[in-house]
């Protein structure tokens, strides 16, 4: 059994400078992508889970899909149909920002793989109808072993605000064994912090630069669970980028000051957090030493 949850970045303006780059083909060609490998993931087994998030700025409600619920029955015109809403919706929207906080979504993509594997892992109750399970039914099914996964595909590098609570998402993700995929179709090759994340779960991080290349490599990469892709020749990566994402301007730095309230890094001292206003008193700031000038004869 498997659980894939798949988060779709639903920004209007993301999807707008695709659209301008590549051509006006590129909407449909990557939602015919996004179907596509729904619908791959949900033939391979009939055991299949699939769970598919939006995460955007205006996106209030970010399951758009689930493949338990009864009434989404057709995985292709759901996704479609609510997709092409929420892009819809968040184009008449004033606020011309590019990105999205993908936070809420991942926090909430792992609470419902957390909760399905429990269920599926669940011992069979002797009360229920039908003939008693036996002891070897039993073991088998409380021993099976469920694979949890979660495919990202970003227009948009992830970086600010959101770094140290996305850290501890990802650790988080990593200890529960959730495999964290990522699809960059940005102009960073990193990604931005999305990076970090396909390392430290031990997942596979691509980068697709051109809308057309998305369907093959969420064919060929992210289709398979990662116990089995140890049989197949692993992706070239160059050096991980782990540099903090600063709170003030939004860019990776080396070395810089952390709140000691929200772990938000600074890359320069302020006396007040910009993220959670904690005002800071250090009595001792260290200051630059000054250069003597010298006279020449």
């Amino acid at each position: 059994m498997s659980t894939l949850s798949l988060l779709v970045e639903a920004s209007s303006c993301s999807w707008g400078k695709l659209a301008c780059q590549h051509g006006d083909r590129t909407i449909g060609i990557i939602l015919r992508a996004i179907v596509s490998f729904c619908n791959a993931h949900l033939g391979q087994s009939a055991s299949n889970q699939l769970l598919v998030f939006a995460f955007g700025r205006n996106v209030e409600k970010k399951l758009i899909y689930s493949s338990a619920r009864s009434e989404d029955r057709n995985v292709s015109s759901v996704v479609v149909d609510h997709l092409r809403d929420l892009l819809q919706s968040d184009s008449g929207n004033s606020d011309a920002t590019m990105g999205a906080p993908i936070g809420p979504a991942l926090a909430h993509a792992f609470c419902h793989m957390k909760k399905d594997s429990q269920l599926a892992t669940a011992d069979i109750c002797d009360d229920s109808l039908g003939p008693a399970a036996s002891n070897t039914e039993k073991s088998d099914s409380s021993t099976e072993k469920v694979s949890t996964r979660a495919v990202v595909i970003s227009m948009t590098p992830i970086i600010g605000s959101e770094h140290g609570s996305l850290m501890n998402l990802f650790f988080s993700a990593a200890k529960q064994s959730i495999c964290v995929d990522v699809v960059s179709m940005s102009d960073d090759l990193t990604g931005g912090i999305l990076q970090q994340a396909a390392d430290i779960t031990g997942g596979s991080f691509v980068h697709a630069e051109k809308p057309q290349a998305l369907l093959k490599i969420l064919m060929t990469n992210m289709l398979t669970d990662a116990s089995y892709r140890n049989t197949f020749s692993k992706l070239s990566y160059c050096s991980v980028d782990y540099r903090a994402s600063c709170a003030c301007h939004h860019t990776l730095v080396s070395s810089g000051w952390v709140c000691s309230i929200c772990l938000s890094v600074l890359c320069q001292y302020t006396p007040i957090c910009k993220v959670c206003k904690a005002a800071f008193t250090i009595t001792n700031l260290p200051k630059k030493p000054s250069r003597k000038r010298t006279l020449r004869s």
